[in-house]
């Protein structure tokens, strides 16, 4: 009799566990430190294959590629003729007496640009700092890539059997590798600047 009572009353005790203190389900993602990386890689690759897809296009060719291409022939000519170097311009190729480069696809930085600026996008910063990120970034990438232009000019003419490393190998390294610097640099800045305030109404 008594250990049929004490069996009812432990039930009952048990029963009247009040729901706050009941264990609670979740459906959560039991490792929610995942979310982020996870959005981000979604976000850099959906941007860069939309970004890419849009460069493969012949409007791009035409109205992207070949005008930008004649303007970093134009911008670099020029700043060969200020440091003394008798160049003329022909169809995007740079000449003078002792070297001549041509200007096409790959001396443009409008790949790394586009993985600077996906990147970017998918970082979780301000819409503020992105766009700050991408116009500063894009600018930055585009004179270092008239820096390389230049340099390849001065190898071609002083240096013709370094040629083709320097542009295929060293140069190509070098740019992907400061344009992912440059990029740690703006995100640490994103990320690390002071939250805007907010105005309790309370």
């Amino acid at each position: 009799m008594t250990r049929h009572k004490k069996g009812k009353e432990s039930s009952s005790t048990r029963a009247k566990i009040p729901p706050d203190k009941r264990p609670k389900r979740t459906n959560k993602d039991p490792k929610p430190h995942r979310s982020p990386i996870f959005r981000f890689v979604l976000i850099f690759a959906l941007t860069t294959v939309i970004l890419y897809a849009l460069t493969a296009t012949g409007y791009f060719e035409r109205h992207g590629w070949i005008p930008y291409l004649n303007l970093n022939a134009s911008i670099s000519g020029a700043i060969l003729d200020v440091f003394g170097e008798d160049v003329t311009i022909v169809n995007r190729k740079i000449v003078s007496a002792r070297a001549s480069i041509q200007i096409e696809r790959g001396c443009d930085a409008i790949h790394p640009t586009i993985l600077f600026v996906a990147a970017a996008l998918a970082l979780p910063a301000s819409w503020r700092a992105r766009a700050l990120g991408i116009v500063i970034g894009t600018g930055i990438l585009m004179v270092t890539n008239l820096f390389r232009i230049i340099t390849l000019f001065y190898v071609q003419k002083h240096w013709r059997s370094a040629f083709d490393v320097m542009h295929v190998e060293v140069w190509q390294a070098l740019f992907i590798f400061f344009a992912i610097v440059l990029w740690f640099v703006w995100a640490n800045w994103a990320l690390g600047s002071p939250p805007e305030p907010t105005h309790d109404t309370r």
